[in-house]
């Protein structure tokens, strides 16, 4: 598939892990065999995997004069063939209107089968625009608030990606450079050989207005991003030498431009991975998000830039002790969506009281966008009982997505926190099983985020890949854990895996399993462990250097052999720089085999249950195969690959997204519920009941 747009593809395992706890399916699938640790007949029934994959999520919230347009994530019904979700468009009008205690009424702009990718609110103008597929290419559509048709806006290339200019009248807009000739011409004769690490093709800059033709502004570069400065005149840009995922994660820097010509004015050299930026109203300045050195392994601290010298400074130590998540102007002063641990708060400066309350856990919620515009701040907000919502400061909920969580019993979530054996203080959010009874053992699961540069909030924890209130349903204590690594704690807490994984970061979940077998809360025998990418990894190592833990895993896109992951992976210079040291696997070999899963195959008395996609340019198919081929023959252990064709670091497909918490649910309770369960039990069915 041709690349035209990193940011619409899986950038990263972190990206890919908080995602996935937003987006579902609407999968009209059976309920399985219930398990022996479930509520009781006649109990409060909980979450269904049918339910569960059928939530809608919003996202994208935008303001205009008077009215908030936002992006609600539908999931494909299995019924509809497999695909992706669908993104509707619905707006509310008249916020200053609202009649308070009631909910607003939606329009909706985009619904049904159809969808609208990269929603913006026009400004100047009571209109939205989102791209569309048009005769092949992705073009700029624009939608009147009062309803009518779609009209595009200017003939343009394929766009990837856009930008309103602050008027209205124009937009900035990035595009995938044509083919060459030459290798058009032998593709047109059958000629399509791949060259590795020579496909990429630049996203070149243009600006075009209304009634005029499309200019050219950059070359030879790839701008991921771009923001308009207030006037109009510069563009600041986010630039790569190459259009790929590792040049994305490592090399993009900010770069201003002038909208007349491309040329360029100013050059901010962040130091590392570089997130969201913004202008400040005068124009004068940029706050950005950006990585603290070249080894930081997440853009998460605030630094504000002087375009007319390009010079930059970190943002005083208090903000650093967070994680940025997203920056905006109010006036003169820039506001941030920051997270804290598991809480999250939009705010800013160093009076914040985000900063200074004692109980930041009161929160109890979990920011995932905001605007602000004309003195309304309006919020994406989840919480453990709802995925995320739009909220308006100043008058509250605005949507509710899905009514039909009001009658249906969820596990009650908490935060808790788990001494490790140095005395670091780890968080989580804990799970508890519907119709929970105290004094009983559960079965428990450890749910372990990839990256590791991601983390848990408190908020929905329930989707295909994070099975929160689907475990709870079925009679599980779950466990997600920020263990050492996770972001949200600062860049020192973050860098704890640099050359040492799978060492103290691995010794967090055994002491939360000793922590809650103290408790008595959970049965020590039924421990299971489960995550996807560097969760995968964790789940793998579990299974086999630690085997005697755990009672049953699932390891989803892992990586399992350092050596071979870094030189098969699409980012093999994010892995140098950030995680192991400035070496390179051949510089460390000692290390690369010790800590990797393969090694310890031999090891594996965990019933092993990995899966992942045959086109996954993160983690090489070889990788899960490895093992599964290794545990196979060298042990009588039950071990299960399942491959997913087509999809690559994590499942798009509504298909294989129900295949996914299907077999996980299944994997779990075989081996972990009910009186035959146990290690060397045989395998479970191998073909699932699937919907019709």
């Amino acid at each position: 598939m041709e690349r035209t747009s990193i940011r619409s593809q899986w950038g990263c395992a972190a990206r890919l892990w908080l995602l996935s706890g937003w987006v579902g399916l609407l999968a009209q699938s059976p309920v399985a065999e219930t398990p022996a640790g479930a509520p009781e007949a006649g109990g409060p029934t909980g979450l269904s995997v049918e339910q569960a994959l059928g939530l809608r999520t919003v996202t994208n919230p935008q303001l205009g004069d008077d009215f908030v347009a936002f992006t609600l994530v539908v999931p494909r019904p299995i019924a509809d063939g497999p695909g992706g979700s669908y993104l509707h468009l619905g707006v509310i009008d008249g916020l200053s209107k609202l009649v308070p205690g009631t909910l607003p009424p939606v329009q909706w702009l985009v619904s049904g089968k159809d969808s609208a990718v990269s929603m913006q609110v026009r400004p100047r103008h009571r209109e939205v625009s989102f791209l569309r597929a048009r005769d092949g290419a992705m073009q700029l559509m624009v939608l009147p608030i009062g309803g009518g048709d779609a009209v595009p806006f200017a003939t343009t290339a394929s766009i990837a990606s856009y930008r309103w200019r602050p008027d209205g009248a124009a937009i900035a807009f990035t595009a995938l450079e044509p083919m060459p000739a030459m290798r058009q011409a032998a593709r047109d004769r059958g000629f399509q050989p791949t060259v590795v690490d020579e496909e990429a093709r630049h996203l070149s800059l243009w600006m075009v207005a209304g009634d005029g033709a499309p200019r050219q502004l950059t070359r030879d570069v790839t701008v991921f991003a771009c923001e308009w400065s207030p006037d109009g005149q510069l563009l600041a840009c986010a630039c790569a030498p190459q259009n790929t995922v590792d040049d994305e994660m490592m090399l993009q820097r900010l770069r201003v431009l002038a909208a007349a010509d491309g040329s360029e004015r100013c050059r901010i050299d962040n130091p590392g991975k570089l997130g969201a930026f913004a202008w400040s109203p005068a124009g004068d300045k940029i706050a950005f998000v950006t990585a603290t050195d070249r080894n930081d392994p997440h853009a998460g601290t605030l630094a504000l830039a002087e375009v007319a010298s390009g010079k930059w400074q970190l943002l005083p130590s208090r903000e650093r002790e967070s994680m940025i998540a997203d920056v905006k102007w109010v006036e003169e002063q820039p506001e941030f969506l920051a997270h804290l641990g598991i809480s999250s708060h939009v705010g800013g400066g160093e009076s914040d009281p985000f900063y200074t309350t004692m109980n930041r856990h009161l929160l109890r919620e979990q920011v995932t966008a905001f605007a602000r515009a004309k003195g309304r701040l309006v919020r994406v907000v989840g919480t453990g009982k709802h995925p995320p919502e739009l909220f308006l400061d100043g008058f509250g909920r605005l949507t509710d997505s899905n009514p039909q969580l009001a009658s249906i019993a969820l596990g009650e979530q908490s935060i808790e926190v788990v001494p490790a054996r140095d005395g670091l203080r780890i968080e989580g959010l804990l799970i508890k099983p519907v119709g929970f009874v105290q004094g009983r053992k559960y079965p428990f699961v450890i749910v372990v985020h990839g990256g590791p540069e991601a983390h848990f909030s408190d908020g929905w924890l329930t989707s295909y890949a994070n099975w929160g209130q689907l475990l709870a349903a079925r009679g599980y204590v779950s466990w997600y854990p920020n263990y050492r690594s996770s972001t949200g704690y600062g860049t020192a807490f973050a860098k704890h895996d640099h050359g040492d994984p799978m060492g103290k970061e691995f010794l967090d979940h055994l002491d939360a399993i000793a922590h809650f077998d103290r408790q008595e809360l959970i049965d020590r025998d039924r421990v299971g462990i489960g995550g996807g990418s560097y969760g995968g990894y964790t789940a793998a190592w579990a299974a086999t250097r630690h085997s005697e833990h755990f009672a049953a895993a699932v390891s989803f896109v892992p990586f399992v052999d350092l050596r071979t992951k870094w030189l098969t992976s699409d980012i093999p210079r994010e892995f140098y720089f950030v995680h192991y040291q400035e070496q390179w696997p051949w510089q460390q070999p000692g290390l690369m085999a010790d800590r990797s899963p393969l090694s310890w195959a031999e090891r594996c008395r965990t019933p092993l249950l990995l899966l992942g996609g045959t086109a996954d340019p993160r983690v090489h198919v070889s990788q899960p195969f490895m093992l599964y081929r290794a545990v196979k023959f060298a042990t009588d252990t039950p071990v299960r690959y399942v491959q997913y064709p087509g999809e690559g670091h994590g499942n798009r497909s509504n298909v294989y997204q129900l295949d996914y918490a299907l077999r996980t649910l299944q994997w779990f309770d075989h081996y972990l519920q009910g009186p035959e369960a146990g290690r060397q039990r045989p395998l479970p069915p191998r073909d699932l009941d699937y919907p019709r």
